[in-house]
Order: C-alpha cells, then structure tokens, then sequence
C-alpha cells in the first residue's frame, strides 16, 4: 500500500522511494527505515516520525512546521535549507551521523546531548540553542553561526572550521582539540606567533 494513501505507517522498511514535493502532511510514521528515499521540497508539516531511521536520504528543502522528530537517527543524510526550530520542539530527539547539513537553523533549541558526528554542517545557524553535553566530533562546522548557544560540556574532538565566541557562548568544560582550540582565541585580540 503507497504511504500516500495511509494516514500511519508503522514497522516498515522503505526504500529508493522518491517523495519529491510530495504532500506528506499529518502522517504518522512510526519504527520506519527510509533507505536512500529522496524527500526534496516534501511537506511534511505537522506529520509524526517516531523512533524512525533515515539513511541516505536527501531532505532538503522539506516543510516542517509542527513536525515531531522524536528519536530520529539521520545517518548519511542530505538537509539543506531546513528551519528545524520551526518543528515541534516538545518531543525533539535527533541523532546525525555523517551527514551533509547546509544552510539550515537550529536556533531556539534545546538540543542536549545530540549527537553530529562526522558532519559536514556548513553556514547553519545555533543561536539560542541548549547545546549542553552535544558530540560534533569529527565534524566540518565552516561558516556556521554559535551566538548565546550553550556548549557546556560539548564535545569537538577532531571537528575542524568551527568559529566560536567564548564571550557570547557558554563553553564551561567543552572538549577540543589541537590545534583548531587555537580560533577561540581570534575574538579576543590575541596575536599567537
């Protein structure tokens, strides 16, 4: 049965499906793996994905206003351009592993303990965001923004690019790593020779 025509969907293994500016609004999916599924430009507003799975999956450009992503594990995944502060925030339970994630928003959340693990995560935004205890090891952070984000705890042990205010960001107990610690010192106006 085509996952258009069910309102819920549960245990099941999808894949190559191309949703493509598919209306996938108000669905619930539920223990569902996609596998190399393409979801570009797809609305999924308001729609429920639970303890689902996505591999390989592009995503860009999806609507998520009001969707609920609670224990969602992206794994070599495309998300371009999405406003993820614009999803529902109650339930909001994220895990990415080398994933490519560019030009989207995490701002205004409270993502404690989420792990970005070898991404590519390039000019998105973190402002406001509850960062406390989050894993971005080995993860590419070029051009992305941290402003009044909490990184308490936060792990960046051989993640690269990253720019990082200590004055505006909250960085008590954070790990880095040689030599890249080094750019935190930029915002102080520090010359190291």
């Amino acid at each position: 049965m085509s996952i258009l025509s069910k309102q819920k969907m549960e245990n099941q293994i999808l894949k190559e499906e191309n949703y493509t500016a598919f209306n996938l609004k108000n669905k619930i999916f539920s223990h569902v793996i996609f596998e190399t599924s393409n979801f570009t430009q797809s609305d999924l507003r308001n729609t429920r994905f639970l303890d689902c799975k996505l591999n390989g999956c592009n995503l860009s450009l999806i609507k998520i206003e009001g969707c609920r992503f609670q224990d969602i594990e992206f794994q070599n995944c495309k998300l371009l351009g999405i406003d993820f502060s614009k999803c529902d925030k109650m339930f909001l339970s994220i895990k990415l592993k080398k994933c490519l994630i560019d030009t989207s928003n995490f701002s205004d959340l409270d993502l404690k303990n989420t792990l970005f693990q070898e991404c590519v995560i390039r000019d998105t935004h973190f402002s406001n965001t509850n960062l406390t205890g989050s894993n971005f090891t080995g993860s590419d952070l070029q051009g992305s923004t941290f402003h009044n984000t909490n990184l308490s705890k936060a792990i960046f042990l051989g993640a690269i690019n990253y720019s990082i205010n200590p004055l505006t960001n909250k960085l008590s107990k954070a790990r880095f790593s040689n030599p890249e610690v080094l750019s935190l010192l930029e915002y102080l106006g520090i010359i190291i020779d």
